[in-house]
């Protein structure tokens, strides 16, 4: 079930404005839910709508079910029987009929769901559709309810009948992730076979995952919270592996084999400050840290300090953006203000990130690989996500806050700082996605990886 998108609290005129939220999943309609009393009749119709919000939402129901009347017998031998209705509640009018599941129409406010008892996909066609059309075009509608018709599909593969067996087998958090994922599956196929009005180019496709970011989970709830729905980098992350992999390893997921990184504080200083750190705190943490780590890397190699420019001219630095390498000296620059900008309006890992990505080139040249170059930027990435995947297992010092992942998601996904080169160049081929999946390959798979 999606909930709400909420405003964001600040804006950043360096990155996508519509990426910096904070939402939260809300739940609603449980899944066990029942009809209304008296009930409303299933029927495969929409009420046709004039707005374009609207007409995104119709257009991408009928092409869900269509991808599905294919995909699921293709996949799993099973043919798809059609969800029995798809309907776009009026939650601002209190005389409205209330669709299947709730008492009101409002109850649905910000909300979109499929409610198994009664074979329905519902959304908020007064708020949350129209909001999603605005910050992230028609991608941010049709994931939304790709989303919703992925618990259609766990329906229909018996899911929810062993969950009633075993609910520890399958808790909320992996039923998520699979919706999320069969989200990536449907949404890959309209990339390839567009749906009109519903362009699918790269950068809609980042648009998608950042309408999943919007709906990540509140700090501090964690993977086994009945509640829970998962944080930005594993709702993005399953995103991905529907994209990439098909519909069968969503369905093959399990506790077993999907790891969750979210976490509650480790301390209550912790939670007070929200996770983060103050800037030139986080950015001494960061110098010894990223130093020991890459440092570690390349043994005979000396880390540099951070600097606000060492040899290297700050017109020479400024195209890697608020943090740089200097292939004159070898040191790592900051510029202050621009972190702190990023800091204050994401995160603190979100600056932390940006960051060890030049650490990261600084022991590529020191070990004798040109930090310059489109492989210097994707190692400096997955490097990055290596670091990163480090600081988990960290006892002591420096370690994750809950919603550090989420703000290295924000700004893989808004900018490409982490994977430039120290010439300030980037892969133009490559865009959020696939900086977030080397990001990835880093934290999963360790530096060896990279």
């Amino acid at each position: 079930m999606m909930g709400a998108v909420r405003a964001p609290t600040a804006r950043l005129a360096t990155l996508v404005v519509a990426l910096l939220l904070t939402s939260a999943c809300s739940l609603v309609v449980p899944g066990s839910a029942r009809p209304v009393d008296p009930p409303v009749p299933a029927s495969a119709a929409i009420a046709s709508r004039s707005d374009p919000p609207g007409r995104v939402a119709e257009a991408t129901a009928r092409a869900l079910q269509e991808f599905w009347r294919g995909e699921l017998p293709a996949a799993f031998g099973k043919e798809w029987s059609d969800i029995g209705t798809f309907t776009a509640a009026t939650t601002r009018d209190p005389a409205a009929t209330p669709p299947p599941c709730v008492n009101r129409a409002a109850d649905l406010t910000g909300q979109a769901f499929y409610c198994p008892s009664a074979d329905a996909v519902v959304w908020d066609a007064d708020g949350l559709v129209p909001e999603l059309y605005e910050r992230f075009g028609p991608v941010g509608v049709a994931v939304v309810l790709a989303h919703e018709v992925g618990h259609a599909v766990q329906t229909r593969l018996g899911v929810d009948a062993e969950q009633a067996r075993d609910p520890q087998r399958f808790p909320t958090i992996l039923l998520e992730s699979m919706a999320d994922c069969y989200a990536g599956v449907a949404l890959a196929l309209f990339a390839e076979e567009p749906v009109a009005g519903l362009p699918l180019g790269p950068e809609e496709r980042d648009q998608a995952m950042q309408a999943l970011v919007g709906f990540r989970d509140p700090i501090g709830v964690t993977a086994g919270d009945e509640s829970a729905h998962g944080n930005a980098f594993d709702r993005v992350s399953a995103f991905q592996d529907g994209w990439t992999e098909g519909a069968s390893l969503c369905a093959d997921m399990t506790v077993d084999n999907r790891p969750f990184t979210q976490r509650r504080f480790g301390s209550e200083a912790d939670q007070a400050r929200g996770g983060n750190l103050p800037l030139r705190e986080l950015l001494a943490f960061v110098e010894r840290d990223a130093g020991g780590f890459f440092g570690g890397l390349a043994p005979a190699w000396h880390p540099p300090q951070l600097s606000t420019g060492g040899a290297c001219p700050v017109p020479e630095l400024a195209p890697q953006g608020p943090a740089a390498y200097c292939r004159e000296d070898g040191g790592v620059a900051v510029d202050v203000a621009a972190l702190g900008r990023l800091h204050d309006e994401v995160g603190d890992f979100a600056a932390a990130t940006v960051v060890a990505g030049r650490y990261g080139l600084a022991m590529l040249a020191a070990t004798g690989r040109s930090p310059v170059g489109r492989p210097a930027g994707a190692a400096a990435t997955c490097l990055t996500g290596a670091y990163t995947g480090r600081l988990f297992d960290a006892t002591d010092g420096f370690h994750l806050s809950p919603g550090d992942l989420d703000e290295a998601v924000q700004v893989l996904l808004a900018a490409d700082w982490v994977a430039r080169d120290a010439a300030g160049a980037s892969d133009p081929a490559e865009h959020g996605f696939e900086r977030v999946g080397r990001f990835r390959t880093g934290l999963l798979e360790g530096p060896a990886a990279c």
